[in-house]
């Protein structure tokens, strides 16, 4: 047991105290917070924007322009403001003239963009929008939205009908989604759900595969032939599996800290203002996401180790890896699916299996809560196949570990597995 403490330290605070860990930690979290931070704060201080836009007119009626200039009026102070002007043409050869003149405008930052509007604008399906910056998608959908609006009120009121009526029968409604819990939802479980699936994905591929470097590194450096001679191949594995696992348990305590400094002292006025929009964690989710990322990552990291002990250097492990990371880049893949029906039969089935589960039912648990047998029987197997792989894998680390040259064929490992 002193043995494998030693072994256990020696893999901590070698990698706790390198300058990679100590740079990733502090730089991931103020990434992640600027992710979340920086949107609402350039939504809160970039203020509205100003465009000031021409309407080259042959309708030979304002009705149009002044029903377009009332729908583009800001609804609120951070909404964008849109100020018109109405260019009055007759002819065709005048509006190829006022296009020309508009163009210069343009050119000059006198306006910000143009609109077409001929005398046969209602029979038309594409109406001409020329502006300075083409890449503004939010002023186009509002110009879009307000002119094809315009568009539909002045058909309808040619047709004979009142357009106040027939607006009040066209008015749209907005679901006000809720959870079984009966909590707004905007999207926030999706996004928190999928964001925890996401560094449980990344973080124990990520430590999986330092997992396999370490073995690589001693088996090269030949340190692991010192290291053996006092202590067994088992404790050795078991020691960088547990070591390297603390170091990722380290980080996630780290990053919470800061998270919460960082929000509190310089994001509190912003989030304040939008509570209402931050997706809430629930303690059930945080007690699963420690419950999935320590079983996921044993397994994984079993897994890594042993393709590191049958490997002599860092090219074979990445052909060799390939089958390991596919088995959690998969579940990642197929979450589209979870998503849509988290109860669904295929759904219930692929979070069982023990290679997706830590990814699968971890996100099931975040959309809708499975019942708590689902839950069990996915703890139990995937406990049950760590202690298998476990098994296996010290079998072959034990052999594999003072392997040197060529890589073994699948019957040599066979072998291995065999040997008593």
């Amino acid at each position: 047991m002193e043995k494998l403490k030693a072994i256990i330290k020696r893999e901590y605070f070698t990698r706790v105290r390198s300058k990679g860990f100590i740079i990733g930690t502090i730089i991931s979290p103020l990434l992640m917070m600027s992710i979340g931070v920086v949107p609402i704060l350039i939504a809160r201080f970039g203020g509205p924007e100003n465009y000031r836009i021409a309407v080259v007119d042959q309708t030979g009626d304002s009705t149009m322009y002044e029903r377009l200039d009332k729908l583009l009026e800001p609804k609120g102070p951070r909404d964008d403001k849109f100020k018109l002007r109405r260019e009055a043409v007759g002819s065709d050869e005048d509006i190829e003239m006022g296009q020309l003149k508009m163009n210069q405008q343009i050119a000059s930052g006198e306006i910000d963009g143009y609109l077409v509007l001929t005398k046969d604008v209602l029979n038309e399906e594409r109406i001409s929008y020329v502006a300075k910056n083409v890449g503004d998608f939010g002023s186009r959908s509002q110009i879009s939205e307000a002119i094809n609006k315009t568009i539909i009120e002045r058909r309808v009121s040619q047709a004979g009908l009142k357009t106040e009526t027939v607006r009040d029968l066209m008015k749209s409604v907005t679901l006000d989604m809720r959870n079984a819990r009966g909590e707004k939802e905007r999207g926030q479980t999706f996004i928190l759900s999928f964001g925890l699936l996401m560094i449980i994905y990344i973080t124990i591929l990520v430590y999986g595969v330092m997992v396999m470097r370490g073995v690589i590194e001693e088996k090269q450096s030949r340190i692991v032939e010192v290291l053996l001679s006092s202590v067994r191949p088992f404790d050795l594995m078991l020691g960088k599996l547990i070591g390297i696992g603390l170091v990722g348990l380290t980080q996630y305590f780290v990053w919470a800290i800061c998270g919460l400094l960082i929000s509190g002292v310089t994001a509190l006025p912003v989030l304040a203002a939008n509570w209402d929009k931050i997706p809430r964690i629930q303690p059930v989710q945080i007690v699963f996401f420690v419950v999935y990322f320590v079983l996921g990552y044993f397994l994984y990291a079993t897994l890594y180790a042993t393709v590191g002990a049958i490997v002599s250097n860092e090219e074979d492990g990445q052909q060799m890896q390939l089958p390991v990371t596919m088995t959690i880049v998969i579940p990642v893949m197929i979450s589209s699916m979870i998503m849509r029906n988290p109860s669904g039969t295929a759904s219930v089935v692929l979070s069982l299996v023990p290679f997706f589960s830590p990814v699968l039912m971890f996100l099931r648990i975040g959309l809708q809560m499975p019942p708590w047998w689902q839950i069990a029987l996915s703890i139990v197997l995937l406990i049950g196949t760590i202690l298998l792989a476990v098994w296996v894998a010290s079998k072959i680390y034990r052999v594999g570990i003072l392997m040197y040259g060529k890589r073994p064929t699948l019957p040599e490992i066979w072998r291995w597995l065999k040997y008593t």
